[in-house]
């Protein structure tokens, strides 16, 4: 399925290329939504990354950047050591998961 018809483009190589850089940032937040939603669902990364045609390792990493950086930030401006936040991080991925197997119930 072809998406972007090269007629449908300015003929002005530039303004073509502009164009594809706006829908490549559309397209990359439909991507976002989707990876998010297949979480919602119970996707596995693996699943993902196959969906995506990269590895497991590298759908997680590239998805869940934004959140690690935010996590990091937070914890930058904290007393909490590196134990004590993951142990918070690990109980909080814990309660999602069991709030999951719940409502799937």
């Amino acid at each position: 399925m072809k998406v972007i018809h090269d007629e449908s483009l300015p003929t002005d190589p530039l303004e073509a290329l502009k164009e594809l850089s706006r829908a490549d940032v559309e397209l990359e937040a439909l991507r976002r939504e989707r990876v998010a939603a297949a979480r919602r669902q119970g996707a596995t990364w693996d699943q993902i990354g196959e969906s995506l045609g990269m590895s497991r390792q590298s759908a997680w990493e590239y998805y869940t950047r934004e959140a690690r950086r935010v996590l990091d930030e937070t914890a930058a401006g904290s007393e909490l050591d590196e134990d004590e936040a993951m142990r918070i991080a690990t109980d909080e991925v814990s309660r999602v998961r069991r709030r999951r197997r719940v409502s799937s119930s």
